[in-house]
């Protein structure tokens, strides 16, 4: 089985219908307050930066999504444009640390920045001129968290790339879940969720797998980076 096979058959829930009531998940309490504002949520990462193109067309699905779902309630404060960035691979969070001391998981936080910028240093001069190719596949309801547009590779040689620089930082943290390219496009407002209304407006903003951009990530654009809330982020240099 190709690699874009496997990873038709292990995003095939991406293609159910958003419908029906629910609440979202507890944990989203953490990141986002009750009415709409960004929570103190510190933690480090490493994104790929987007590009002038990847960036127009998230814009223009969160006009979409923000205009349908204007006056709903649903979504917390729009994300600013700094925070539009595919995630390569989450680090350190409140979610998953094993530090519970706030001193413990600042360290914790630290020396994890100052591994994945080594690795991040060492893969912008090992793969320089390299490009992945991806193209918007879905937009989703991420784990009734947030609203993501996923990523599909376009070539199993653009999916091999992208999970061989992910595996370089499985040595700062090991994850229990497998690699899921997306960009976040809104996180909801804790609550409950009218799914039928917003799955009427995912659907009216879904990309067109015949008319979808490609865009381009390098490993130049590679970037270790902590995060204070949500719409936070720092680059590390």
């Amino acid at each position: 089985m190709s690699l874009l096979s496997d990873y038709e058959e292990r995003t095939a829930w991406k293609y159910e219908p958003i419908h029906g009531s629910f609440h979202t998940h507890e944990g989203l309490l953490h990141k986002v307050n009750p009415d709409g504002s960004y929570a103190p949520f510190q933690g480090s990462t490493v994104v790929f930066k987007a590009g002038e193109q990847c960036v127009q067309a998230i814009q223009t699905i969160q006009r979409i999504l923000c205009h349908k779902l204007d006056g709903t309630g649903m979504l917390a404060s729009p994300l600013p444009d700094s925070t539009v960035h595919m995630t390569l691979h989450d680090l350190i969070s409140p979610e998953a640390c094993t530090s519970t001391l706030p001193e413990e998981f600042s360290h914790e936080v630290a020396d994890s920045i100052a591994m994945a910028a080594e690795i991040v240093r060492k893969i912008r001069k090992e793969y320089a001129g390299r490009k992945i190719s991806m193209v918007p596949d879905r937009i989703v309801n991420m784990v009734s968290k947030s609203l993501v547009l996923m990523l599909r590779p376009q070539t199993d040689a653009d999916f091999e790339l992208l999970l061989e620089l992910y595996h370089r930082f499985d040595d700062v943290k090991k994850l229990s879940y497998p690699l899921t390219p997306h960009i976040t496009l809104a996180y909801f407002r804790p609550g409950m969720i009218d799914g039928d209304t917003l799955g009427a407006a995912v659907g009216s903003a879904q990309p067109d797998p015949e008319k979808s951009p490609v865009f381009e990530f390098s490993p130049e654009g590679l970037t270790a980076q902590k995060f204070l809330d949500m719409q936070t982020y720092t680059d590390i240099p």
